[in-house]
């Protein structure tokens, strides 16, 4: 009786720190989208990127990224966020260098990259699988 009351308790917090990795996960992918597409509008309203506002995004987005990453990396492979950190440094590097299609084109490139992996960690069953 007592091994099968382990295995339960067992399993209950293994189902658990499943529940809480997906919550984690996709509460950060959520909000990486959110900064992503805050800065795609401020874009899209100048002609000029150049400035302080979207320098200040791009620092703000890398340093939620930055943080978010050591965390992350228990769940995604770590190659595939040192890509969204290298895309989030080009993005800050085109608006340094004012280069607005480059850097419009970086964007979408991290929104998908950001879409997929949102897609890769839901509890689906062909993700289980």
């Amino acid at each position: 009786m007592k091994k099968i009351i382990s295995v339960l308790v067992i399993s209950a917090m293994l189902l658990t720190a499943v529940i809480l990795e997906q919550v984690f996960v996709q509460n950060t992918l959520d909000t990486l989208l959110a900064k992503i597409d805050t800065f795609d509008a401020e874009i899209q309203k100048v002609s000029d990127i150049n400035s302080q506002t979207l320098l200040n995004l791009g620092k703000d987005l890398d340093e939620y990224w930055t943080e978010k990453e050591k965390i992350l990396c228990l769940s995604i492979n770590h190659n595939d966020l040192n890509k969204v950190g290298e895309q989030i440094k080009k993005i800050v590097v085109y608006v340094d260098q004012n280069n607005k299609d480059d850097c419009i084109y970086e964007l979408e490139i991290l929104k998908f990259y950001a879409k997929s992996y949102k897609h890769v960690m839901e509890i689906t069953p062909q993700n289980l699988l």
